[in-house]
């Protein structure tokens, strides 16, 4: 017995190093697998397919390093945070927290954190998005490495943005100069176009419009060479509205025209109706109705048929501008009634958006109080998974001493069982011994055996069938040689022994036995 527990241990060795082995060959495997698919992620356009992409790996990721496993995580933070499901990119952020520091990785570090101030900003949650960019300040100011300078450069540009939205243009100048002189030292191109365009939109805000010229100069050129049409319609845009607000309107037109050139070869987006719109309010300043009132129509026509609503009322005021400066009363009355109907139905959709959004903002909660949950949930396990990692060895060395303790008892217990039984069968015997000496005295025999006799001692007598079968039944005869004696079936055998002992009140033969013994 004591060579079982040795087999299985020895069998247990080989298996466990078996699979250590096989392990680590498919731990090298996924860790290349769940590295290709981060650098697919940074490809891919589409948020929701880079986190179908991510999530099809998440069964496998537990098997890389640390490090990637951060990156993991941060790559879903940030796609949910596209798709503005702050409560989801939290989530993965905070795990891919952990590991970062578990890793000692600033840039890690610094990365979350910058993705963290972004997705506040979204949520317009301005003072949390600070926060979280002066933990990428700490981890990233002083530091000569250019990952670092790369987040943090990122992260002024971000900065600059939140004060520019609460209305701190001194801080957003500040921080938006210090990005650009970042953004320069590394020859980042497409920051630097980028910076120059905040910086634009600083200077306009403070009407220092010279500057903001200058800048958006600056900016045009580089999105020039980077190619970038969509912002180039932005700066061309933005040019022609600081010379509309100097009075250049000459300018403005050009601007707003080239503008509108470059957002033809964009593709159907809104800025073809916005810069058909602003070309036709400077038309209109310069008493160019024919033309002006062209443009209007234009962009209310494809405003229209895009479903640009914003547009399509901004069109139908601009045109309503333009029949009250020609003196067309009735038609004026018409677009301004136009205009109140559309605006009417936008006030009913933003109602219900707000709605939707308190709906939403309800179900954020319940979803956060949900994830704090499982987060804890989460660090409960890791917990009992590391005091089980400590006491699997003791618990093996148990088992087996358990597995032992068992086994004594299992064959102490059935040696047990076999003595009960044999005790059993020779009572049986000794009854049957007794009983067959009294069947063979005549006088006895028959004063145990007469069945009248017998059923005055019963509530309820037995039949003569029955008394036969118990008869022949408590005479050591078996079922079967009972229905041959009385030439009926087995099934009837029963049938009549079962009524013999409910009428007796016993429960076999064994009892029936006992209970004829004590009658005699």
């Amino acid at each position: 017995m004591l060579c079982l527990p040795s087999i299985h241990i020895l069998k247990n060795i080989a298996f466990i190093l078996l699979f250590n082995f096989s392990t680590g060959v498919f731990s090298q495997n996924n860790q290349e697998r769940v590295a290709e698919a981060l650098d697919a992620f940074m490809t891919t356009e589409n948020p929701n397919d880079g986190i179908k992409n991510l999530l099809e790996l998440q069964d496998v990721v537990v098997e890389t390093s640390d490090s990637l496993q951060g990156h993991y995580y941060m790559n879903l933070g940030i796609a949910y945070g596209q798709l503005n499901r702050a409560d989801s990119s939290f989530w993965y952020l905070d795990k891919a927290e952990k590991f970062a520091n578990t890793t000692e990785s600033d840039f890690l570090l610094a990365m979350i954190n910058n993705t963290r101030g972004l997705v506040y900003m979204g949520k317009a949650e301005y003072e949390a998005s600070l926060a979280a960019y002066q933990e990428v300040m700490k981890l990233a100011e002083g530091k000569n490495d250019d990952k670092l300078n790369d987040v943090l450069s990122k992260t002024y540009g971000n900065l600059g943005g939140v004060y520019f939205q609460l209305g701190q243009m001194d801080k957003a100048l500040e921080t938006t100069k210090k990005c650009l002189v970042l953004s320069e030292t590394l020859k980042d191109t497409t920051d630097m176009a980028l910076n120059h365009l905040r910086l634009a939109m600083v200077y306009n805000d403070v009407d220092k419009l010279e500057e903001g010229i200058y800048h958006l100069n600056e900016a045009r050129t580089f999105f020039k060479d980077l190619n970038n049409t969509t912002m180039l319609v932005y700066a061309e845009s933005s040019l022609g509205k600081i010379f509309e607000k100097k009075g250049q309107l000459g300018q403005a037109f050009s601007h707003y025209e080239a503008a509108h050139h470059l957002a033809t070869t964009v593709g159907e987006q809104e800025e073809y109706a916005l810069t058909l719109l602003s070309m036709g309010q400077v038309s209109l300043k310069l008493s160019k109705f024919k033309s002006a009132k062209r443009y209007a129509k234009d962009a209310l026509i494809f405003s229209k048929e895009k479903g640009f609503a914003d547009s399509e009322k901004s069109a139908y005021d601009l045109l309503y501008n333009i029949a009250l400066q020609n003196k067309q009363t009735k038609q004026a009355l018409d677009y301004r009634n136009a205009y109140f109907t559309l605006s009417d139905s936008l006030n009913s959709v933003e109602v219900k958006t707000r709605v939707a959004d308190l709906e939403a903002k309800y179900e954020t909660t319940k979803k956060e109080k949900e994830i704090q949950k499982l987060t804890f949930e989460s660090q409960l396990k890791d917990a009992n998974l590391a005091k089980a990692r400590s006491t699997q060895i003791a618990l093996t060395t148990g088992a087996i001493g358990i597995i032992t303790i068992l086994m004594v008892f299992f064959f102490s217990r059935q040696k047990k069982l076999k003595a009960e039984r044999e005790a059993q069968a020779l009572q049986v015997e000794a009854l049957q011994k007794r009983f067959m000496e009294l069947h063979s005295s005549p006088l006895e025999l028959s004063v145990e055996l007469d069945m009248d006799t017998l059923n005055k001692k019963l509530h309820t007598p037995l039949t003569e069938r029955e008394f036969d079968a118990l008869k022949l039944c408590v005479s050591g005869k078996t079922n079967a040689d009972i229905a041959e004696k009385l030439y009926i079936s087995v099934s009837t055998v029963k049938f009549h022994l079962r009524n013999a002992y409910s009428k007796l009140g016993v429960n076999n033969r064994k009892e029936a036995f006992q209970f004829m013994l004590k009658s005699i």
